[in-house]
């Protein structure tokens, strides 16, 4: 039965599913094979032009929110191998290795057509060594105390921008309404994904910068979404007026608790040593190991729940398996986690569903940032028969290598598309109201691996459950095979297999 309308219903933002795309891998320009590079000549699209014409193809996924690494011009001094979208030199022009303002502006029209919202990553707190405001403003900068560019972390083709100079700060507040006008008074991007967003040298800057932009387009939902790590970080940045932010714990708990197995590549459960040495991640270390993988779940969103009680309600959080950073989930995770923690964030509270192109084809690789094709440090952990373990090296490639055959892609894709139109169809998953449940588990109680909860909304509502582990798990689902599947059938038996979710609605 369709789920009647209901007032409640959440509008985007919060109803937000995000479809990221690095435009550099997305739509190469050059010559793929042989064949293409015979073509001499031969004018192929750019990477915008690219996109655009092939939007509504890739929406039929079933997104609302396209979301463009930064499309600005990348900085030449210092370049790190082909250079990082992350350190820009103009943050008012366009790369021309992705096309042109125009194709931009066209890109831009044909999303909101399709009621696709457009979102630009930026960097707030840095900018190429060679932006334009390095030699027209230099005091717009931190510097060393010998005068030169300060730079934060290893990020030696950037430098760090001062949010203690009062011109600087004006300056950028233009700079970001000038993209969420670019198509006319009122009319251009939906809003950004900031970088790093914590590390910006004073915050007071989000109170004034956010409510102004919000003021300037009273008519128009506008998401920010900051880059962020640490609960507390999240929590300072939401009453600063940022929409949504990271949820680191979510991808940690991935990274700590699953590897792969040495035979056959899929996902195992297996507590990392190195969650240990994260202080942000160990409330939930310390539910695991009271209560397994399934209480450190159930701590992990019992803190947004206690903060939206403290701060209020509308403050989202992004929770991913694949990203440009982190890369492919498949590769590091294997594929029954992927689906565990990906069914997982389609069905929790406060979230924003957030999936990196390719990913609903299997793709394994983690798109170019600072290399055509390169080893990276996004492997997998890999454990053996023995117990024994190591990390496998990752791939950067200027590309994509999806799942093997058509039969895998398929699968993969409609995978996502379910989960992607279940969020679009079911405003409950929204807007909901969460509630954990207790299911008796028939486990020690350090070593249970199911987490149940309930979402609802007037008279609407979903029961689901996930095994976090790769091992079967024995539950009472009794009330699950009273409602209306949504995935998979419910099992006949008392028992989800590994990694498997169930949702019913009743």
């Amino acid at each position: 039965m369709k789920p009647s309308p209901s007032p409640a219903a959440a509008s985007w933002p919060e109803n937000a599913t995000i479809y990221q795309v690095n435009l550099r891998s997305f739509a190469a320009r050059e010559p793929r094979n042989p064949v293409e590079a015979l073509d001499d000549g031969e004018a192929r699209p750019s990477p915008l032009a690219y996109l655009a014409g092939n939007l509504p193809r890739i929406a039929r996924l079933g997104f609302n929110t396209l979301y463009l690494l930064p499309p600005y011009p990348i900085g030449q001094l210092g370049r790190k191998g082909i250079g990082s979208p992350y350190a820009s030199r103009d943050f008012s022009r366009i790369e021309p290795e992705y096309g042109t303002r125009a194709e931009m502006a066209a890109l831009v029209r044909a999303a909101h057509r399709l009621s696709l919202k457009v979102l630009f990553d930026i960097t707030p707190n840095h900018t190429a060594r060679d932006h334009v405001w390095m030699s027209q403003h230099p005091d717009y900068y931190v510097r060393n105390p010998d005068g030169s560019a300060f730079f934060d972390c290893d990020w030696s083709d950037t430098a760090k921008l001062d949010y203690t100079n009062p011109a600087f700060r004006r300056a950028m507040v233009e700079t970001l309404d000038g993209w969420l006008s670019f198509l006319g008074k009122g009319d251009g991007i939906d809003g950004y994904r900031f970088d790093m967003a914590h590390f910006i040298n004073d915050r007071s800057f989000w109170d004034e910068a956010l409510a102004e932009l919000r003021r300037r387009h009273p008519s128009r939902p506008l998401l920010f979404l900051a880059e962020c790590y640490g609960f507390g970080n999240n929590c300072d940045l939401f009453r600063r007026g940022m929409t949504a932010a990271y949820d680191d714990d979510f991808y940690k708990f991935s990274q700590y608790a699953y590897a792969t197995d040495e035979a056959t590549g899929e996902s195992r459960l297996a507590l990392s040593a190195d969650a240990e040495g994260n202080g942000d991640f160990r409330p939930l270390l310390e539910a695991w190991r009271s209560g397994g993988p399934a209480a450190a779940a159930r701590e992990m969103f019992a803190h947004y729940e206690a903060a939206a009680r403290d701060i209020g309600p509308g403050h989202l959080t992004a929770r991913y398996v694949d990203n440009h950073d982190e890369g492919r989930g498949l590769a590091r995770f294997g594929s029954g986690a992927v689906k565990a923690m990906m069914a997982l964030a389609f069905f929790a509270p406060r979230t924003i569903p957030f999936v990196l192109s390719g990913e609903e084809f299997g793709a394994l690789n983690r798109p170019s940032i600072h290399a055509r094709c390169s080893a990276c440090d996004k492997g997998p952990r890999v454990v053996a028969a023995d117990g024994r373990e190591w990390r496998r090296e990752g791939v950067e490639f200027e590309g994509n290598v999806f799942a093997r055959g058509p039969a895998a892609r398929k699968a993969w894709y409609r995978f996502f598309r379910r989960l992607f139109l279940l969020r679009a169809k079911n405003p409950v998953l929204s807007a909901g109201a969460y509630k954990p449940l207790a299911l008796a588990e028939k486990a020690p109680e350090n070593a249970k691996s199911v987490f149940a909860f309930e979402r609802s909304l007037g008279k609407e509502k979903i029961l689901f459950a996930v095994n976090l582990s790769d091992k079967p798990a024995k539950v009472p689902l009794a009330r699950f095979r009273s409602g209306k599947a949504l995935l998979d059938p419910v099992p006949e038996k008392n028992e989800l297999a590994g990694f498997e979710a169930v949702a019913v609605r009743v």
